[in-house]
């Protein structure tokens, strides 16, 4: 059978095969009705407490084979930090990256880590005496010439952060990133470790959008970057072979404190 330039063939049989591993029958013969433009308003006005958020969040995070503790505020410190030392002694962590978040320094995971022989690796600048002696004499291989913050971090094996936001529906964590807040954090370690308050959560997607875009009038207001995280990276070809860890962490443990 000869085929024509820019023909198109196997196309039935490429789309059969998709809708088979998704579990159909058949292809759709007809594409789905979309009557709203945006999310729906009925999707708009739910409402949920925060113990109804927390509670959807663990849900959804955990079906990603996420791992969740919720703590009470009182408790934090110390639950936190016992939690963090068993993650890593079993994992076999040695170096942790954190960003330089008031909210995990003040909860001291930095000592906690310490005393199990974990070292912490704060995203921020060290002076130039630090630098050079960091790098090594040999000052000509593309290794010595890259950031000193990313070298550092990426000889970790945990990222500790505090997301902005949480998204409850999709258990999404929404991070701003800054000069203290580096996005490499969340996306070179093998590992990612994410603590919030409770009172971060959303419902909605929609709802962290509008706070982050509120009162800003120009580009340059913005974050030059917003990371979406939900669950351990996972990455698939068009055929749905999924791989996890691919492109960011394979393992995601979340923290909630009321």
């Amino acid at each position: 059978m000869s085929i024509k330039t820019g023909q198109i063939h196997g196309r039935e049989a490429f789309i059969a095969n998709i809708s088979s591993r998704l579990g159909r029958k058949a292809p759709s013969s007809t594409p789905p009705e979309r009557p709203f433009r945006g999310a729906p308003e009925f999707y708009k006005e739910i409402e949920r407490t925060t113990d109804e958020k927390i509670e959807l969040f663990i849900q959804n995070w955990t079906a990603l084979t996420g791992k969740v503790l919720v703590v009470d505020e009182a408790e934090a410190k110390a639950g936190i930090a016992a939690w963090l030392k068993e993650i890593t002694a079993e994992l076999k962590v040695t170096h942790v990256s954190r960003w330089e978040h008031e909210g995990l320094i003040e909860l001291g995971l930095d000592e906690a880590l310490a005393e199990a022989g974990v070292d912490v690796v704060p995203w921020k600048e060290i002076d130039s005496t630090e630098s050079a002696a960091a790098s090594g004499a040999d000052n000509s291989s593309n290794w010595v010439k890259r950031s000193e913050l990313l070298k550092r971090t990426e000889r970790c094996q945990l990222g500790m952060i505090w997301p902005d936001y949480a998204v409850a529906n999709t258990s999404t964590l929404v991070l701003q990133c800054s000069p203290e807040r580096g996005r490499s954090v969340s996306l070179l370690t093998d590992i990612l470790f994410a603590v919030f308050r409770a009172d971060q959560l959303v419902t909605r997607m929609g709802e962290a959008f509008s706070s982050i875009t509120d009162g800003k009038t120009d580009g340059s207001d913005y974050a030059s970057s917003l990371n979406l995280i939900t669950g351990p990276s996972r990455s698939a070809d068009i055929e749905n072979d999924l791989t996890i860890g691919i492109h960011g962490p394979g393992k995601v443990y979340a923290v909630i404190i009321k």
